[in-house]
């Protein structure tokens, strides 16, 4: 029986198609990200999913902070664009490509193909995560509707020591630049506190179910946030009439 190989759906319109290209930008990108040295392992990851030229900059925070880590799995989780549905999604077993290579994907269910087919949100952060890490398998998960808690149980039952939880997720969509100034900082404020109540409420994210999950694992694991950095679109276009909010932040 063949393995499923979930073939790129982005390459040559959110990140670059030439492998070459594809590893200069992302190169420069983290480049350009300064970190201070991060003492402990990250346990957690949010960072954003949208084209490269736009949230590249800021999700390079969050890929350095695990470069040449050791992780055995990256659960990625992240909202589904294209379809609604009650829980959590797993993706087939087999391997999804980038221009960069092919990563093994694990067996969990419930699953579908047709559903992990045509999102970009896990997808995108396949390239950065070749680029930083050495060998690493995928449980990619996107996220339904359903209640917080038990959402969180199932990700938590698959989570182990040698396991990083990427969260995929962008901030508010299409308002001005300060309104979105201020709406972000509630939200990611709301994050770094833990505080699920505040996110649900007045957060704006576009993958605010996985965010709630990963709060809800924060607070039984006593994970700690650290946000690296936040922009907007605005801020790399110049063009601030309508803007992406974009974060990356680390849980210890």
């Amino acid at each position: 029986m063949n393995s499923f190989v979930r073939q790129s759906q982005f390459a040559g319109t959110f990140y670059p198609e030439d492998p070459q290209i594809l590893t200069k930008m992302i190169g420069e990108f983290l480049h350009q990200a300064t970190i201070e040295k991060i003492k402990s392992k990250p346990r957690a990851l949010v960072v954003p999913h949208a084209g490269y030229v736009y949230s590249g900059p800021v999700a390079a925070y969050g890929f350095k902070v695990i470069e040449n880590l050791d992780y055995e799995r990256i659960i990625l989780l992240g909202p589904s664009h294209h379809f609604g549905f009650e829980g959590l999604i797993f993706s087939p077993k087999g391997y999804w490509e980038t221009p960069l290579g092919q990563v093994e994907s694990l067996n969990y269910k419930p699953e579908s193909l047709e559903i992990h087919e045509p999102e970009h949100c896990l997808e995108v952060e396949l390239p950065f995560l070749q680029s930083v890490l050495k060998t690493f398998k995928i449980i990619p998960c996107l996220t339904g509707e359903g209640e917080i808690k038990k959402l969180a149980q199932v990700i938590t039952g698959i989570l182990d020591d040698k396991t990083l939880l990427l969260v995929s997720s962008d901030l508010s969509h299409y308002h001005s630049y300060n309104e979105a100034q201020k709406s972000d900082k509630v939200t990611i404020d709301a994050i770094l506190d833990k505080d699920n109540a505040r996110l649900e409420k007045f957060g704006e994210a576009c993958g605010k179910i996985g965010l709630g999950i990963l709060i809800e694992i924060a607070r039984k694991k006593n994970w700690q946030p650290k946000l690296l950095k936040a922009l907007n679109s605005g801020d790399i276009t110049g063009e601030k009439n309508q803007v992406v909010g974009y974060a990356s932040i680390i849980f210890l």
